[in-house]
Order: structure tokens, then C-alpha cells, then sequence
């Protein structure tokens, strides 16, 4: 070891305390650079697992905002069909609707058709009726002229 004293005779024993303290300054720098790398190791094996989680937690988030979107998008889908459902019954309904009306008024006009025809039948009836009366007494007016023509025939002579 050649340090400022290397001129000076070394005390007995003391090139080996200072091989011993050397040594042992060895070691603890190795001990302090091990330490120090295990350090960064821990350090860089945290990060790896903060990095992990991180990145687990953002996978997560990213699948609960992915199962989100699905679920709303199955809301709107049955919302869409539910409401296609309503439109479908209402037309329905509505056409049920119409074609009872169209049935009520069809009714209707066949109980119009059979009213006209059934005034129209007593109208002839009543016609017929008239005409008959009149024929009668046409006829009974002829007879009673004749009758009448037969007492002034049989007048005639007389006067």
C-alpha cells in the first residue's frame, strides 16, 4: 500500500489491520452496492406491479365501460322492440277499429236499403190499394148511371 506514510516503517500488525480494514471496506461497499441494487430491484419490481395494477385497473375500467355500453345498447334494443311491439298493436287495434266501423255502416245501409224497400213496398201497396178504389168505385159510379139510366128508360115510356 503505497498511501503518505508509505516511507514510514508500519507498526507490527499493521499492514494486516490495514488489509483487514480494507477488506472489510470492500465488503461493505459490495454489501452497500447489493443493498443498493436490491433497492433498485424492489423499486423497479413495485413499479412493475404498481404498472401492472394499473394497467389491470385500466382493462377493468375498460371492460365495465364496454359491458356499460353493451347493456345500454340492449336497453335501446328492447326499448326499439318494445315500442315496434306498440306500434304493432295499435295498428292493429286501429284496424280492428276500422273494420268494425266499416261493419257498423255496412249495417247501417242495409237497414236503409230494407227500410226504402220496405217503404217502397207499402207505397205500392198503397198505390194498388187506391187503384183498387178507385176501379170500385169507377165501376159502382158506372152501375149506379146505369141503374139510373135504366129507371129513365123505363120512365121514358111512361111519360
Amino acid at each position: 500500500s503505497s498511501g503518505i506514510n508509505a516511507e514510514w516503517p508500519l507498526r507490527p500488525g499493521e499492514k494486516e489491520r490495514r488489509m483487514k480494514q480494507a477488506k472489510e471496506a470492500k465488503l461493505e461497499e459490495e454489501k452497500r452496492k447489493k443493498a443498493e441494487l436490491e433497492k433498485k430491484m424492489k423499486a423497479k419490481e413495485e413499479a412493475s406491479v404498481k404498472e401492472r395494477e394499473l394497467a389491470a385497473r385500466k382493462e377493468e375500467e375498460k371492460r365495465q365501460r364496454e359491458l356499460r355500453k353493451a347493456e345500454m345498447a340492449e336497453r335501446r334494443r328492447k326499448a326499439a322492440e318494445k315500442e315496434r311491439e306498440e306500434k304493432k298493436r295499435k295498428n292493429q287495434e286501429e284496424a280492428a277499429e276500422r273494420k268494425q266501423e266499416a261493419l257498423r255502416r255496412k249495417q247501417e245501409l242495409e237497414e236503409i236499403k230494407v227500410k226504402e224497400l220496405e217503404k217502397k213496398r207499402l207505397e205500392e201497396e198503397h198505390r194498388l190499394e187506391e187503384q183498387r178504389r178507385a176501379e170500385a168505385d169507377a165501376l159502382q159510379k158506372k152501375q149506379k148511371k146505369e141503374k139510373s139510366t135504366d129507371c129513365d128508360s123505363a120512365l121514358i115510356p111512361l111519360l
